[in-house]
């Protein structure tokens, strides 16, 4: 058990686990990523106070490091549900469950706009992880559009099952895939079909498939946590970065604008301080 559970690794979920453990909170952070894919496009940042002219992966590397000095956990793996139970609350990852007394969301954004027809076909053809789901289309056809790294592994999985596997990259891709992978070229437009997926419109072209997988920096946040509010796709949060749920904090890019570093470590050390609080009225 946990005290502080941080989903996501980016700068706000960075900054409240070096904050909540510097409170001597047992604290852990479940990130899909090894380092935010968004700090690491940022080739030179010039706006972050007193570190002019550095690069994103070197401030990115530096937080990771800080955080992790100070006795972090960090779990590779991506968190697919939570609720709670009684006064703690249980995050379901892909291949981990893990309890906490306290939960900070800094999820950040998902990089890749929705796709049309995305929402529609959740749960009759479209799936955001393919180890989980898989198996419901072994034999068929199927494509996996990845806007992370991450999703070349993913597309690999899929192989081992599918019949046919189209992998359609939304960043420079530079991996190995396997050979039942083959690799399509253009951008998502939408995907259609009558009780389920059938097909799915390219730029390049339209392909026949029975099931779409979307791997990208974070899941939509609605879909976490029944009943937490959220207004145009951003968590709602009062000063002490405080939802509606007792217990879950919010901090960094998910909460909204300004999409900035400097704001997202802000709120982080906010939320981490108030959820620090929060532990100190269940005792």
């Amino acid at each position: 058990m946990y005290d502080i559970a941080i989903i996501g690794g980016g700068p706000a979920g960075l900054s409240a686990a070096v904050n909540a453990r510097r409170r001597n909170k047992k604290t852990i952070i479940i990130s899909k990523e090894e380092q935010s894919s968004k700090i690491l496009q940022a080739h030179l940042i010039q706006n972050y106070l007193g570190l002019p002219e550095i690069s994103g992966p070197e401030l990115g590397g530096r937080m990771k490091e800080h955080a992790l000095a100070l006795g972090t956990t960090f779990l590779k793996d991506e968190i697919q549900s939570l609720y709670q139970e009684g006064r703690s609350f249980t995050l379901m990852g892909r291949e981990n469950a893990i309890q906490a007394s306290a939960v900070v969301l800094a999820v950040g954004i998902a990089l890749g706009k929705e796709i049309a027809g995305e929402t529609d076909f959740i749960g009759r053809g479209v799936s955001y992880c393919a180890t989980c789901d898989g198996l419901f289309f072994k034999g068929k056809t199927v494509a996996l559009i990845g806007y992370i790294p991450e999703a070349e592994a993913e597309a690999n999985f899929l192989a081992e099952v599918c019949q046919k596997v189209y992998f359609i990259p939304q960043y420079s891709f530079k991996g190995e895939l396997n050979p039942n992978v083959e690799l399509w070229e253009g951008k998502p437009l939408s995907i259609f079909g009558e009780k389920k997926v059938e097909a799915l419109k390219t730029s390049n072209g339209e392909l026949a498939i029975d099931g779409v997988f979307i791997e990208r920096s974070g899941r939509p946040v609605e879909q976490l946590i029944d009943g937490l509010k959220v207004e145009g796709g951003f968590i709602i949060t009062d000063p002490e970065q405080a939802t509606n749920i007792n217990g879950i904090f919010a901090a960094g890019d998910c909460t909204g604008k300004p999409w900035q570093i400097g704001k997202a470590i802000g709120q982080g050390q906010v939320a981490a301080l108030a959820a620090v609080h929060y532990l100190e009225t269940l005792s």
